[in-house]
């Protein structure tokens, strides 16, 4: 029993601490001599408390009407949750002369951050488009950027535009995780994957294909596809690419009208890159 006991009042300690990091509470005491303390500051979010600490009876109302107690009686506490950043004065419509200040500050600015394309073809380019909570213009956001198998780098900066919204203009060449900055806050990171751009070409009688990215592919393989009526696509032939990343070669296939293309399967496209394909060829075969 006693363990038991012992666990019940963990639990309820650990409890209380959870409760504790969700938005502060403040006190001011309403005594003989005014409020103390005569001036609060929370953030937008806490809660103020007065507390009666005298036998007769007290009204907390803010100058500009923005908050009003009921009467409180001796021992009476009444609570206000502040939700406008701003400074309140305040007094005590039994003690007039009894008066105080609260000094609310905005929360902290928070930022969001997207990207048009999450994943683009080695050397394209994408945006990153977010924005300040506080809907600010003209304030300083940087970007950050941490590439696959590097460290974190400080990448550009610009500042927000109306409503505070901002962009960012990237290209990464493997994929490269972002986070935007302002002030103390910073948004959630972004990745944008890379595909290796595949070439498809056709030169007289022989077909061209090349991979590129920020690494070889000699000895890997792309895959000749034939579109086929239900929509799918038919892999026929591996081709592998010599030191340049290059080859070339011949298909045979039936006469008839083909759409081709080559695929760059994931487990080809190496580290830090997705698969990819090249564009569409339509062929004829006479």
């Amino acid at each position: 029993m006693k363990r038991l006991l012992a666990m019940l009042a963990a639990l309820a300690v650990a409890l209380t601490a959870v409760a504790a990091t969700g938005a502060a509470t403040k006190t001011v005491q309403i005594t003989r001599n005014g409020f103390t303390p005569s001036t609060v500051t929370v953030t937008a979010g806490d809660t103020i408390t007065w507390r009666n600490s005298t036998g007769g009876h007290h009204q907390v109302v803010a100058d500009n009407g923005s908050f009003a107690s009921p009467i409180l009686a001796g021992g009476a506490s009444w609570s206000y949750t502040a939700t406008k950043a701003g400074r309140f004065t305040y007094r005590d419509a039994y003690a007039t002369s009894h008066r105080g200040t609260l000094k609310v500050d905005a929360p902290p600015a928070t930022l969001s951050l997207g990207t048009s394309l999450p994943t683009v073809i080695y050397g394209s380019a994408t945006q990153l488009n977010g924005q300040v909570s506080n809907q600010l213009s003209n304030q300083p956001v940087t970007l950050t950027s941490q590439a696959y198998g590097k460290s974190a780098q400080s990448l550009q900066a610009t500042t927000t535009q109306s409503t505070g919204t901002f962009i960012f203009g990237v290209t990464p060449t493997i994929a490269t995780t972002y986070v935007a900055h302002y002030a103390n806050s910073h948004s959630a990171p972004v990745t944008v994957n890379v595909a290796p751009r595949v070439g498809f070409g056709l030169k007289g009688s022989l077909f061209v294909a090349k991979v590129t990215s920020d690494i070889g592919y000699g000895g890997r393989y792309v895959i000749v596809q034939k579109h086929q009526a239900n929509g799918t696509w038919y892999s026929f032939k591996h081709v592998y690419l010599g030191d340049t990343s290059r080859a070339t070669f011949k298909i045979v296939v039936p006469k008839g009208r083909y759409v081709l293309r080559l695929l760059l399967p994931a487990s080809q496209a190496g580290l830090g890159y997705v698969a990819s394909a090249s564009r569409l060829m339509p062929i004829v075969r006479k």
